[in-house]
């Protein structure tokens, strides 16, 4: 029962879409008893889910963290102690399964090395596809979207 949690007079609908909260309750007198509630609460959880898609993965691959040091998101410097083999690095994790990473060398590309880097970056994030969701129920109810990539 994804999204809906029973109390003992009632059934909540809570779910999250990019970092809002949606609560509503339904209430066990009001809505025709336990099981009542329980066809208005799925109800109402489906119509959300329909007009709130969750946000794609590449949306969320591309926000920049706090302690994030280059500005973009995956894209990073490393060196060894001294300076040497001084690079650029693209990596994105494009399923669980899966990362893709590529380093650009600054002693080969110069100061090139970090666009190169940026790049990358965005041919990688080409190969994410679908929505974030930590629900099974919302990969099945976008599984048809995910694959045409909207």
């Amino acid at each position: 029962m994804y999204g809906i949690y029973g109390y003992d007079d009632y059934w909540s609908v809570d779910i999250r879409r990019d970092k809002v909260r949606m609560v509503k309750a339904f209430y066990f007198n009001t809505h025709g008893g336990r099981d009542g509630a329980l066809m208005h609460a799925q109800a109402h959880r489906d119509q959300f889910v329909r007009e709130h898609l969750p946000v794609l993965k590449r949306e969320i691959a591309q926000r920049v963290r706090r302690d994030n040091k280059t500005g973009v998101a995956g894209v990073y410097f490393r060196e060894q102690p001294g300076g040497k083999n001084a690079m650029w690095i693209a990596m994105t994790r494009v399923s669980p399964e899966r990362s893709v990473s590529k380093a650009f060398s600054v002693g080969r590309y110069g100061p090139r090395a970090k666009e190169l880097a940026i790049a990358e970056r965005q041919k990688q994030l080409e190969q994410m596809t679908g929505y974030a969701s930590r629900h099974p129920a919302d990969g099945s109810a976008f599984a048809r979207m995910s694959a045409d990539g909207r």
